[in-house]
């Protein structure tokens, strides 16, 4: 991870260590206004904002890693019911939930097919079929999968591949957009894919990309990274089949418990495939060596500011018609 930390500007790993006991926070930036705190910062490149622990810490471990950062905590995204959400709630001196949504989540029990007859009326399911007989009739169709062993290379090409092929690459926002991303996605799966953390997905029509997609895969839950796709095969809807794909390979995989889809609330094409929910929210927390004036102003600043985003971005997306991301 710490690969990966060298590529998010202005990012450091803040480490607490207690009893045996580890806190490894690390996409994090400090930030002196409108007084001294630690915001985590959303990135393609570590799904989860949350700390990274060896085990599930106690109270007082979580109490001492909050004492220690010595200033206000700002969590973004993070699920409401983890584990070391809660322990980090019940440690906190200070809280203030700035905001909660829903988002797609998959619970892998049962198998895939009883998960499809009951996510999917028959309609649905004859519409599946066809598109994907659709995109077959273009050429050879194939899914590759990331196993053990083999070189992440050809899965990470084909990904930044598709993913700037379309709206995403046109706008800049692309993951291959910007090289240090791109750099730093590549040290940071290489690493974990050596762990056996990662999976990827890759959808190919006459052995070129048409879709692709990665997983993190640890302690039993899985997370989605991103998914990219050629928009110029959108009327078979290759991310969707993909999707359904990924979510077979998921069920077979043992030991895996969920599946965290990683997207925005109300995304228009996972929620529909993923029917289950995780609570998510952005939270501010202290230890209770912040003093309860300091905790306040930066909760409030951060309550602000969200509001006024937020008014903007609906704002923007209005007068462009641009779709939200």
């Amino acid at each position: 991870m710490r690969a990966v930390l060298a590529h998010v500007p202005g990012t450091r790993a803040l480490v607490s260590d207690s009893d045996g006991g580890s806190f490894r926070l690390y996409v994090a930036r400090r930030a002196t206004l409108p007084l001294a705190h630690i915001e985590s910062v959303p990135s393609a490149l570590v799904p989860s904002p949350l700390p990274a622990v060896s085990r599930r810490p106690t109270v007082a471990e979580a109490q001492t890693f909050l004492n220690q950062l010595g200033v206000p905590l700002v969590l973004r995204g993070v699920p409401a019911d983890h584990p070391v959400t809660a322990t980090l709630l019940k440690a906190a001196g200070h809280t203030n939930v700035l905001k909660t949504w829903q988002r797609a989540a998959l619970d892998v029990s049962g198998s895939f097919d009883d998960w499809l007859m009951q996510n999917f009326d028959h309609k649905r399911r004859k519409e599946l079929k066809r598109l994907k007989a659709r995109l077959s009739e273009q050429g050879k169709l194939e899914l590759l999968d990331l196993k053990a062993g083999e070189s992440l290379a050809p899965h990470l090409a084909a990904f930044l591949a598709v993913e700037s092929s379309g709206w995403k690459g046109k706008r800049g926002t692309a993951i291959n957009s910007d090289a240090e991303a791109a750099k730093g996605l590549a040290a940071g799966l290489t690493a974990m894919h050596a762990q056996g953390k990662v999976r990827f997905w890759t959808m190919t029509l006459d052995g070129a990309p048409v879709a692709s997609l990665f997983a993190l895969v640890d302690g039993g839950e899985a997370v989605l990274g991103k998914i990219g796709y050629v928009e110029t095969f959108s009327r078979f809807s290759p991310g969707v089949l993909l999707i359904i794909e990924a979510t077979k390979a998921l069920f077979a995989e043992e030991g895996l418990q969920l599946a965290d889809a990683n997207a925005i609330p109300g995304h228009p094409m996972i929620d529909r495939i993923w029917r289950d929910r995780i609570t998510c929210m952005d939270v501010v927390i202290a230890g209770p060596r912040v003093t309860a004036a300091t905790f306040a102003i930066v909760s409030h600043f951060h309550g602000m500011k969200d509001a006024s985003r937020a008014a903007a971005k609906k704002i923007y997306l209005r007068l462009t018609g641009r779709r939200q991301s």
